[in-house]
């Protein structure tokens, strides 16, 4: 892109009171509140009565969107803890080997997701342990009717925004059943680096100096493809949906070692559209060696196709803090190319019509 192309990009990233103005919902306000809302989170989820002890044969979150995205991030981060497998259930069942010794989260912002309540519905039945966050709907409903565990989310928040209400409560269930530690620890510095990466990252930052702006910019009018490894490979998949969602684009990510064994062969046709895409590589200080020799040889393979990869790195010690650290640039990085599109990020009318075509 030449450059006065790329400066007046940045120069309409830097106009607050335009993107305030195309902003009908507060999108940057409710990214911006990620701080806060892992501390009231966890406080919600430390304050459910649950009893310890007894075995849990495996451990399942059931939701879709921006509700099982928090399954992800959570399984991602303490599976090295878990005594037993931690699966996001992204669909109308549940696995055959979740049983009435298993803990099923049912996660729906609205309540209404009908997937999300086909496997309550199955989790009841199979006489499952069963905890729910929602606003309430359907999913309110029935936890009050069955006397279930309710965590209660706000619902002032677009369901891709309430990624704190959406996950931390349920680390904070399993650190209360002695499955997982530490998280209070963990949640108390991410939510100081996330205030660290928000200052950095949000509108009132110039563009000289905001790596989100600099990157919206870099991409605007292209492909992003994202690749992730371990516990960014999480974070590539946020980075996809909050760029089709909020900028209404496509994206796509993939995660090392897997893309090695098929994707990269791909890199190759349709020649002549090779140039609209750009790659990511979300990086962690502590990948496997492996894995970080195949992102520098994969770089090699792929610099005459697709240009540039550009890395970007989480930051903070615990895996909480990189992770959602990474997760706040792309969710910035999405908000700013919807700026750049000159369209508001909030509504999601090719969602909402199928919601309606399927009722």
């Amino acid at each position: 892109m030449p450059e006065p192309d790329r400066q007046r990009l940045l120069e309409k990233l830097d106009d607050v009171v335009a993107i305030r103005r195309l902003d009908s919902q507060d999108q940057f306000g409710m990214v911006a509140g990620l701080p806060g809302q892992l501390f009231g989170a966890y406080a919600a989820g430390g304050d459910v009565a649950l009893e310890a002890g007894g075995e849990v044969g495996g451990v399942a979150v059931a939701g879709m969107g921006g509700s099982a995205i928090g399954g992800d991030v959570i399984a991602s981060v303490y599976d090295a803890e878990l005594p037993s497998p931690m699966v996001t259930v992204r669909g109308y069942n549940l696995p055959h080997w979740i049983s009435n010794r298993s803990l099923v989260f049912i996660v729906s912002y609205s309540g209404n997701t009908e997937e999300t309540n086909s496997c309550l519905h199955e989790a009841l039945d199979r006489g499952c342990r069963v905890i729910c966050l929602s606003t309430g709907g359907k999913v309110g409903q029935i936890a009050a009717e069955k006397n279930l565990p309710l965590i209660t989310v706000p619902s002032s928040l677009q369901p891709r925004a309430a990624m704190g209400w959406l996950s931390v409560p349920i680390a904070a269930c399993l650190e209360n059943l002695g499955l997982v530690e530490a998280v209070a620890d963990d949640v108390n510095e991410t939510a100081s680096v996330l205030g660290k990466c928000i200052e950095l990252y949000g509108p009132e930052n110039p563009a000289a100096a905001n790596p989100a702006k600099q990157l919206a910019a870099d991409l605007f009018e292209r492909i992003p493809v994202i690749y992730g490894s371990e516990v960014t490979a999480v974070a590539a998949l946020r980075w996809k949906c909050q760029i089709n969602e909020n900028a209404k684009a496509l994206a796509f990510c993939n995660q090392f070692p897997e893309l090695n064994h098929n994707e990269i062969v791909g890199w190759e046709y349709p020649a002549a559209d090779m140039e609209r895409f750009r790659v990511i590589y979300l990086t962690d200080e502590k990948l496997h060696p492996q894995n970080v020799k195949r992102m520098n040889v994969t770089a090699s393979l792929l610099e005459n196709y697709v240009g540039e990869i550009k890395r970007y790195a989480g930051t903070g010690n615990c895996r909480l803090a990189r992770l959602l650290s990474s997760v706040n640039l792309g969710d910035y990085l999405s908000l700013y190319l919807a700026i750049l599109k000159g369209i508001d990020p909030s509504p999601v009318e090719r969602i909402e019509n199928l919601k309606k075509q399927l009722a």
